[in-house]
């Protein structure tokens, strides 16, 4: 397994003597630098000799890996808690140790030691390599319940997941840097996550390089705004890219999420010359007005997001875009929604990802009333998602035809006929998903497909010799 910083520990090896053979079973919630955190647990408790379990009421512990992006999926969470002990009792088993880490561990804190669906853990993001420990003392009846949350950011603290552990759509995820120091008014996660911090070049190499060596031909760089990436001062992220590219073995490289203000010309033109790069931009517009782009302190106006889109497109062959946008936010006016319908029928989009305006406690916004009502949020959310609906289907109905090459990821979930033998999911370099009915087929196969129809957002495809 790869190890950190050269100058840091690597918080991968627990200590030997924590571990007491309890079964742990551990829960993702949110993003997927959540995924790959829960990864980087996975491999810091086995190592300490605990069981990794695939069912809770398997488990003498549950982790719980959280979110605090929206008030939502914390309340999910809290549910989920009663959830698991009211299980516990309904099989008249013991109740388990509960844990809540991740974002919402470090925003809540103590709090959540507290109440009727109080936890017996809080461990916040940086603080992971202590799990072992405490929960050495926790199943073993010796942790005070002072030791029982620990949260607080640290700049040493980069995680390192075992390649076996995944991959995720046949995609190993690697994270290159934590936090931001964007600080956009409605985001909580500066405060979750801290400051950002890079992993440093060479133990992202090292990582990369033991992926390809366990048999793995694809990463996804994951980081709140992989784009800053900058390595004390001398290594930006494009220049990631060209070293990354360099990994013997290696054949693909996507990465999450980029920032519009850090997509650059000399980063795109990058991203067109090297061959290992996919031609897939996921870089969040929010909105497409300029007005409620800077109560959201963006950093980019309306048509400099567009003029980066047409760049692009100009410079990438084959690229394709994602989005998240927000409807709804504080002083969003009709007209500024009308912009934000303009912009997703201008890019056509082949994802967007749509969200409600939700108030987080202590972000700049939370300062501002929050004006714009829930059933007006609820209508605006539906009509953003009816246009990219709209804008898609004459992007994917213009595909019929065309022939595409993809990567088998592995089974589909469900068949088209049952005569014309196995489904499978397809990726293409532009991240486009294709089922293809028939044949047998090995993960990681690189196949032609003739593109025969669109079902919601996936492609359907027939083998092109």
């Amino acid at each position: 397994m790869a190890t950190f910083q050269d100058n840091l520990p690597d918080l991968t090896v627990a200590p030997a003597a924590a571990g007491t053979g309890a079964s742990v079973y551990i829960e993702t919630y949110g993003c997927q630098m959540n995924v790959y955190d829960s990864q980087a647990i996975d491999g810091l408790l086995k190592r300490a000799g605990f069981t990794i379990v695939d069912r809770d009421l398997a488990a003498d512990v549950i982790l719980l890996n959280t979110c605090s992006v929206r008030d939502l999926a914390e309340h999910k969470v809290i549910s989920r808690v009663g959830e698991l002990r009211h299980r516990r009792r309904r099989a008249d088993l013991p109740q388990p140790v509960i844990g809540i880490c991740g974002c919402m561990a470090e925003r809540m804190g103590t709090d959540l030691r507290k109440g009727p669906r109080k936890v017996d853990l809080v461990v916040g993001v940086d603080n992971y390599d202590t799990l072992p420990d405490l929960l050495g003392k926790l199943t073993g009846g010796t942790c005070a319940t002072e030791q029982r949350t620990v949260t607080g950011h640290r700049s040493d603290a980069h995680y390192v997941a075992p390649p076996a552990l995944y991959p995720v759509n046949n995609s190993h995820l690697v994270t290159i840097h934590k936090g931001c120091d964007y600080k956009c008014t409605y985001c909580i996660v500066p405060y979750t996550r801290g400051p950002q911090s890079e992993k440093s070049p060479a133990a992202i190499i090292e990582e990369i390089s033991g992926i390809v060596s366990s048999g793995g031909r694809e990463v996804t760089l994951l980081g709140q705004n992989v784009t800053a990436y900058n390595w004390q001062g001398g290594m930006g992220f494009a220049a990631l890219l060209e070293k990354v590219s360099e990994v013997p073995g290696l054949e693909r490289i996507r990465f999450l999420t980029g920032h519009p203000h850090d997509m650059h010309r000399d980063l795109i033109d990058t991203i067109a010359r090297l061959d290992k790069v996919c031609p897939w931009l996921h870089v969040p517009v929010q909105s497409g007005s300029d007005r409620v782009l800077r109560r959201m302190k963006r950093y980019y106006t309306r048509d400099e997001y567009l003029e980066m889109v047409t760049y692009a497109r100009r410079a990438i062959k084959d690229v394709t875009f994602s989005t998240d946008f927000i409807v709804g936010f504080p002083g969003e006016t009709e007209s500024d929604f009308q912009a934000t319908l303009e912009i997703a029928r201008e890019v056509k989009y082949d994802q967007a990802f749509c969200f409600k305006y939700s108030e987080r406690p202590g972000v700049p916004a939370a300062k501002l009333a929050d004006d714009v009502s829930e059933d007006e949020k609820k209508r605006r959310l539906a009509e953003l998602m009816a246009v990219q609906e709209e804008t898609w289907n004459a992007v994917a109905g213009a595909c019929v035809g065309e022939i595409w090459e993809g990567v088998v990821e592995g089974r589909a979930r469900h068949q088209l006929t049952r005569e014309d033998g196995p489904a499978w999911r397809l990726r293409t370099a532009n991240n486009r998903k294709v089922i293809l009915q028939g044949g047998e087929f090995e993960v990681g196969d690189r196949l032609r497909t003739r593109i025969t129809g669109i079902k919601n957002t996936t492609f359907l495809g027939a083998r092109q010799d």
